[in-house]
């Protein structure tokens, strides 16, 4: 992961990313479904982002989805 600033352009490889990221797909799921939201308009919606394993990455944030199965889904 120590690429010098001059490197700034080049592209990382797979394993450099997941160092980076720590690897950890599927865990930073902030938005997903709720049934605590509030109507933007027609069928669109929005609801609080939730927190993930790592906190809250979005403090005060909204996902914005549309209403499925009466639930705001992203």
């Amino acid at each position: 992961m120590k690429k010098s600033l001059l490197q700034v352009g080049t592209v990382l490889t797979k394993t450099e990313q997941k160092s980076i990221q720590g690897g950890a797909k599927d865990k930073f799921v902030a938005c997903g479904c709720s049934a605590d939201y509030r109507l933007e308009g027609g069928t669109s919606c929005s609801f609080q982002a939730n927190g993930t394993i790592f906190g809250d990455p979005f403090p005060g944030g909204r996902c914005l989805g549309s209403i499925q199965d009466g639930m705001c889904c992203v």
